[in-house]
């Protein structure tokens, strides 16, 4: 049978199949243009930038560099830095150190880790080391 069938009055009308066989093929290429179109935003918006949520065990430079200054300051004492850097600079920084149950030397850390990295006091945050 062919994709025409017979009317009773004798004029050909188009089967069920061949009025949805157009239809399947917009739909179709409608589908996969949708799907491009999302493969696109999300490069756009997800891109290719790595997000690396990897501790470093050994600290960055900076982390060391800061660290080793820190512990010259008179109160201190023994120190762990960790400083949270993206593309545009130092966003934050936590230092735990044991003098940090001494409101000067936390005011001493806090002006050297600002002044060292570049960034705003209020970035940097100070906590006492447990024994």
């Amino acid at each position: 049978m062919n994709s025409l069938t017979k009317k009773e009055d004798g004029e050909k009308k188009p089967s069920r199949f061949s009025v949805w066989k157009g239809k399947i093929k917009d739909i179709i290429l409608l589908a996969i243009l949708a799907f491009a179109l999302l493969f696109a935003a999300w490069k756009i918006f997800h891109g290719d930038t790595p997000q690396d949520n990897t501790v470093n065990v050994f600290g960055t430079e900076h982390e060391q560099k800061v660290a080793r200054v820190l512990e010259e300051i008179e109160g201190v004492g023994e120190v762990e830095v960790i400083v949270y850097e993206d593309e545009s600079g130092v966003k934050s920084v936590v230092v735990v150190c044991e003098g940090a149950n001494n409101f000067s030397v936390v005011m001493d850390v806090r002006e050297a880790v600002a002044a060292a990295l570049g960034t705003k006091e209020s970035a940097v945050k100070i906590y006492q080391k447990k024994n």
